[in-house]
Parts: structure tokens; C-alpha cells; sequence
């Protein structure tokens, strides 16, 4: 029997779990929590509690630990071609880059010579570029970071670093960009928390992005992250939990948690745990799939 927070739309959607599967609470007490990603190289799944300006690291062997306390009020992550940890940390309104040794490394804090906004959520495209969304909760939001600094760039965009270290703006028509995936090299899914909408764009070979539409809404709730699966499906965050889509944006079913999900990450020793960040909560889920 599947379980009840496994609400199916589709036959499809319960094929993708083990036969039990159900979300287990690995955490709680955290205030605003975000931007998971799983570190092989540590086998341990990092992430962000925004508003109390701290990391955390939940290890394959069980282990919720503290990881950066004060965190420059890190909000999303991913890894870089080389396996290495990429954060947006809204305190310093910056791309940052944590080396082998434990430091980190500023990649980007500044655009044609003005502050960015606050990078709020990143992605790695094929060609080994960061991709990253920057619209103003870090200014707007005391307890995310804000001390009420005026924006320094005339809009809300997503930057693109190029391996080779240049800088571009290849979005600029968004309300506030926020979570972002690729699905191919070619295709970029973009969420707009300003509209409730994910956009695609199609991306070229140069880095250039143009919008090739709305690709799906989620209701209730806004999509915050989202993730692609290996087979193309989308799994989106949402005001009652995951929901996930189809290539082309249609509901497959939903995994259902007591709270709000702003994100979420597949992980662990074989790759199809999926991990969960809901409002105050850490959860995973066991899945038949890989990100």
C-alpha cells in the first residue's frame, strides 16, 4: 500500500518509490531551512538555515552536525565540475566557493563594478559554468541578511560564470529569479517566486538564454528549488510538499509534508535519496531514482 503522503495523479508516479517508501523527519527546530546538496567527497548532504545564519551537515552515517556558525547567511548550493561545494551567501552578497582545506573563495561579488543584490540559489551547466539567481530577499529581509542597503543594479537577474572566470548577466526579465535546474544542456528551467511561474529558457552554446515560455506553476504555494531527475521528470518544491512533473510540466503526484518545502536534493551512497528542506524541518525520502 502506498503510503498517504504519496498522493498519486498519475500510475507512474508510485513506480518511483519502493514499495513503503515514506518521508522520515531527520531535523527539526531550524527556523527558515534551504539549499541542500548532497557532497559525495563527504558523503553528507549540506544545508542552509538561512535565518539563524548557520549550516548544517547530515551524514550517511546519521549525523546532524553544525557545520558554519555564522554562515554569511548561506542560502543555496551546488557543486562545481570538481566536486567542490558553491554557495550563495546573502551577508556577503556573494558567490563563494569552499576549497579542500576549508576556506572559502570569493568568485564573484560585483557586476560590471556594483554589488549583486543577494545570490539566492545555483546550478552547474554541463559546460562547467555557475548559473545564479539574484533577486533581493538578502536586502529585503533583516533576518535573512538584509541591513536595508539599497540595490545597486538595476534589476533582479541571473549571472552566468564562465569557467573561464567571466561574468554575464545572460537573464534580465525576470521579477525574482530563484531556484533554477538544467534539464540538457540546451534547456534551463528558471522559478519566478515574484509570479509564481517556472520559465524555460532555451540556452546556446555561448551562454545565451531566451525565454521560451511558462513551463508549469505549482499550486498552493510557489516553486522555490527544483531538481531534474536522470529520465527528465522535474521535482519541484511547493506549499504542501514536492511535486513532481513530467519533462513537459505535467503533475505525475505529489509527496506531501506538514510544512512548506522551499527545496530539496537527491543524494546519498546510491544517489536516489531525496532530501527535503520544510520551513523548521530536514527530511528525506526514499526514491527508485537518481538526480
Amino acid at each position: 500500500m502506498p503510503h498517504p503522503a504519496l498522493h498519486s495523479a498519475h500510475p507512474e508516479f508510485l513506480t518511483l518509490f519502493p514499495e513503503g517508501a515514506a518521508p522520515e523527519r531527520l531535523g527539526e527546530g531550524f527556523t527558515w531551512t534551504e539549499g541542500p546538496v548532497y557532497v559525495p567527497a563527504r558523503r553528507a548532504v549540506i544545508f542552509s538555515d538561512v535565518r539563524q545564519n548557520r549550516t548544517w551537515a547530515y551524514t550517511d552515517g546519521g549525523e546532524l552536525r553544525e557545520e558554519l556558525n555564522p554562515s554569511g547567511h548561506q542560502n543555496g548550493h551546488c557543486l562545481d565540475a570538481q566536486g567542490r561545494l558553491i554557495a550563495c551567501s546573502h551577508g556577503q552578497r556573494a558567490l563563494l566557493r569552499q576549497e579542500e582545506d576549508g576556506t572559502w573563495t570569493t568568485l564573484a561579488d560585483r557586476f560590471e563594478g556594483h554589488r549583486f543584490n543577494s545570490p539566492n540559489d545555483v546550478a552547474l551547466h554541463p559546460d562547467g559554468s555557475l548559473w545564479f539567481s539574484d533577486p533581493t530577499y538578502g536586502l529585503d529581509k533583516p533576518e535573512e541578511g538584509g541591513t536595508g542597503a539599497p540595490m545597486e543594479l538595476p534589476g533582479r537577474w541571473v549571472f552566468r560564470l564562465g569557467p573561464d572566470g567571466e561574468l554575464t548577466a545572460p537573464i534580465r526579465d525576470r521579477q525574482k529569479p530563484n531556484g533554477l535546474v538544467f534539464a540538457g544542456a540546451r534547456t534551463l528551467l528558471l522559478a519566478d517566486t515574484g509570479d509564481g511561474v517556472t520559465y524555460r529558457y532555451e540556452v546556446d552554446p555561448d551562454g545565451r538564454a531566451t525565454c521560451a515560455g511558462e513551463h508549469f506553476r505549482v499550486a498552493p504555494g510557489k516553486t522555490d528549488g527544483l531538481r531534474v531527475d536522470r529520465a527528465g521528470r522535474i521535482w519541484s518544491s511547493a506549499g504542501d510538499g514536492v511535486h513532481v512533473l513530467s519533462a513537459d510540466g505535467q503533475e505525475l503526484g505529489r509527496i506531501l509534508f506538514p510544512q512548506t518545502v522551499s527545496n530539496l536534493c537527491f543524494g546519498g551512497p546510491e544517489g536516489t535519496t531525496l532530501y527535503v528542506t520544510a520551513s523548521t524541518e530536514f527530511w528525506r525520502v526514499p526514491t527508485r531514482v537518481r538526480g
